[in-house]
This record gives structure tokens, C-alpha cells and sequence, in this order.
């Protein structure tokens, strides 16, 4: 169902709800990345973090948001997003993009973070059964997708924030001093610039606009211009990006404060929790666990239930019931998860740092193609691709 066909007024839309969604939207993207690579990077740093967090925020919240704009513009359809390319070119980008944030990718790495944070208080559980009854878990709050967005604003993200914020209070407060600047000014800012790929979170801008857009159409009223429809996203976005911004800030701070100290060879996904066993003892463990596993569930549910309507309606052609897709999903997850962290964060690496930047210029050609009508698109895309394959391939 397409935005003009069904919509409210803008007016009719209360603050709490657009709140809500922006609690929401935050909380979709958080996900694994979002807590490990600002941790890295204010480790990396030290006192010229402020740079970091500059790259780390163009490329981690204002081109991500500006995809979500974009996407928003072409009415949720990706399809018509990405066949700019061409037919076949766009239909194999988007299962890509599908299949890397999904059961072959980011679904994976949080199961294994999840497991990393939880497994001093599970006995020193498996991986493998860990991903097993992760899986499970993710199913039960994924299914009914319609609730999803309410779950997310009104329950899981406030203890995230919650965990967060007392985790940088006491990170921030203890009288530490910044780790001197190993890089420099410029060298920190590209640290934070190309650190903000490994997020992921414009690919999933393109795909959260499918949960997010029937949020605001669930309640039939008159049509509305696409103005009104990007005003509420606007407010919404600010919210979720206000958070994600400030999240970064604090983390990258509160490592850069006292990442220096740590093992350099101590596992990126258990960063936070010698963090805040350092700053809080067990109690401060107990509560870095408690932000990774919210933060990696809500990212998980959302992406499962993303991928599992694709596989349904796109792949499947609607063959299999929404049932057995999520089950193929998270089976397909579990497997992947017994890569370990390392494993998958290196499957990752090399995709992202030749299609990232590509993606970055096919959004702002999309958007601007949506507002001024701007044609050329093709050439400079592939151009792009080439450039960065070529890149990777040299400096490997």
C-alpha cells in the first residue's frame, strides 16, 4: 500500500506517538556496531576524539537519516530505489544488502555479541546453544511485527538509554584523563568517518522504512501531501539521531578516558564490559550486559522480520507462510552465528569498503533526483564501486 493511499494528518499524529517512533527508530538502529566501533575508535584516539565523533556522526547519523529521507520519498519501494541502476544490477544489490543484514550477516554478529555479554552469567554457555535458544527468543518478540514498533519505543529502549547513560555517568565522572593523541587531528577524523561504515546503519535505513512507514498509515484518514509525511519523519529522525549522536559521544568519551588501559589485544565485543568492570566492578559487568543484549535483541527482531518478508514475498513469491520464513531465517542465523565474531566481522569487512561509498552517492543521487529531478545516476555509482573495489584490492 503505497503513502497516498492511506495516511493521517499530520495533526492527528500526537507528540508521544512521533516520540515513540524516534524511541523506536533509535533503538533499530543500536545494534552491535553501534556499540563496538565507537568504543574502537575513542580508544584509538584519545584526546582528539572530538574529531572521531565529527567523522563517526557524518557517517553514522546525518547520511543514514538522509537515506531514510530518501527512502521515505520513494514511498518504501525499494525496488524502484534501486533499479536506478538497472533491473538486474538493483535486484542483486538489494539482496546483498539483504542478505548481510540479515541471517548472513548482522543477525549473526549481535547473536555472538549477545553471547559474549551473557555468558559469565549462563555458566559459560555454548555458542551453539546459545544461538540456538537466541533464536528462539528473537522468533517469539519478531513475529507479530505490527507490534514491534510500540515494544521497541515503549519497553526495550528506555532500559538501553537507561544502562548507557549510567554506564558514561560513571565513565565520564571518576576524575581520569584523556589517552594522548596517538593520531592526528585529520587521521582521527577519517578514523571516525570510516569507522561509521562498519555501523551499517544506512543499509538498514533503507529497509527500516518499511516498519516505520506503516506506523503512521495504521489509522485511515484523508490524503496527505508528501510534505506532511516527511514532516513527521523529520521529528521522529531527530529524535532517534539526537540519541544516537549523544550514544556515540559518550562512548567513544568514556574509551577514550580509559580504553588505554585495557589489554590491546583484549576481543572488541567484551570492550564495554572491561570498561565498566573497571570503573564499577561486577556491578558495572552486570550493566554493560544489560545495554549490548538489549541493544543486539531490538536490532535482531527488527532485521528478522525485515528479511523474513523479503524471503516470503520476493524470493518466495509468497509460496511459504510468514511462519516458516522466520524459521528459515533464524535457522540460517544460527548457523552463521558459529563463525564467532571474527569470522564474521572479516566475511563483512571487504563488502562494506567496496560498497559503502557507492551507497553513500547513491543516496544523495536518489534524494536529489526525488527533489530536483536530477537524472544522471548510473555512471557515477559504478564508477564509484570500481573505484572502491579497486582500492581494497591495492591495499590488500
Amino acid at each position: 500500500m503505497s503513502i497516498r493511499e492511506q495516511t493521517i494528518p499530520l495533526e492527528k499524529t500526537p507528540p508521544s506517538s512521533l516520540f515513540t517512533t524516534g524511541l523506536a527508530l533509535f533503538s533499530m538502529f543500536f545494534g552491535a556496531g553501534n556499540l563496538i566501533f565507537p568504543l574502537l575508535i575513542g580508544k584509538v584516539v584519545g584526546e582528539n576524539v572530538w574529531f572521531a565523533i565529527a567523522g563517526l556522526g557524518l557517517t553514522a547519523v546525518i547520511v543514514p537519516f538522509l537515506g531514510l529521507a530518501t527512502m521515505v520519498l520513494f514511498k518504501g519501494d525499494h525496488k524502484r530505489f534501486f533499479e536506478r541502476l538497472g533491473k538486474i544490477p538493483g535486484m542483486l544489490l538489494l539482496l546483498l544488502l539483504q542478505l548481510i543484514l540479515g541471517p548472513f550477516g548482522v543477525i549473526p554478529r549481535l547473536v555472538t555479541l549477545m553471547h559474549a555479554m551473557a555468558k559469565p552469567y549462563l555458566f559459560d554457555m555454548s555458542l551453539p546453544i546459545f544461538s540456538i535458544l537466541a533464536a528462539i527468543l528473537i522468533f517469539v518478540c519478531s513475529f507479530k511485527k505490527e507490534k514491534l514498533i510500540g515494544f521497541l519505543g515503549m519497553v526495550l529502549t528506555p532500559v538501553l538509554l537507561l544502562s548507557l547513560a549510567a554506564l558514561v555517568f560513571f565513565g565520564l565522572f571518576n576524575g581520569s584523563s584523556f589517552t594522548p593523541a596517538p593520531l592526528s587531528a585529520k587521521d582521527s577524523f577519517f578514523e571516525g568517518l570510516v569507522g561509521g561504515y562498519h555501523t551499517m546503519d544506512l543499509i538498514a535505513a533503507f529497509l527500516f522504512a518499511t516498519i516505520v512507514l506503516p506506523h503512521f498509515q495504521k489509522n485511515e484518514g484523508p490524503l496527505q501531501a508528501k510534505s506532511s509525511m516527511l514532516k513527521k519523519m523529520f521529528l521522529s529522525s531527530l529524535i532517534a539521531a539526537s540519541l544516537l549522536f549523544f550514544t556515540y559521544l559518550g562512548l567513544a568519551l568514556i574509551s577514550a578516558y580509559h580504553g588505554w588501559s585495557l589489554d590491546p589485544s583484549f576481543p572488541p565485543q567484551q570492550l564495554l564490559s572491561a570498561i565498566a568492570m573497571k570503573l564499577l566492578g561486577p556491578l558495572g559487568g552486570c550493566l554493560a550486559a544489560v545495554a549490548v543484549i538489549t541493544a543486539c535483541l531490538t536490532t535482531a527482531m527488527t532485521l528478522a522480520a525485515i528479511f523474513s518478508d523479503y524471503l516470503r514475498k520476493s524470493i518466495c513469491k509468497e509460496k511459504i507462510s510468514p511462519m516458516a520464513s522466520l524459521s528459515i531465517t533464524l535457522a540460517a542465523t544460527t548457523l552463521f552465528a558459529n563463525l564467532g565474531f571474527g569470522g564474521i566481522a572479516a566475511f563483512l569487512g571487504p563488502i562494506l569498503q567496496i560498497v559503502y561509498p557507492g551507497l553513500i552517492l547513491l543516496t544523495i543521487l536518489n534524494f536529489l533526483h526525488s527533489v530536483y529531478g536530477y537524472r544522471m545516476v548510473k555512471f557515477p555509482v559504478f564508477a564509484t564501486f570500481a573505484v572502491s573495489a579497486a582500492i581494497y584490492l591495492f591495499s590488500n
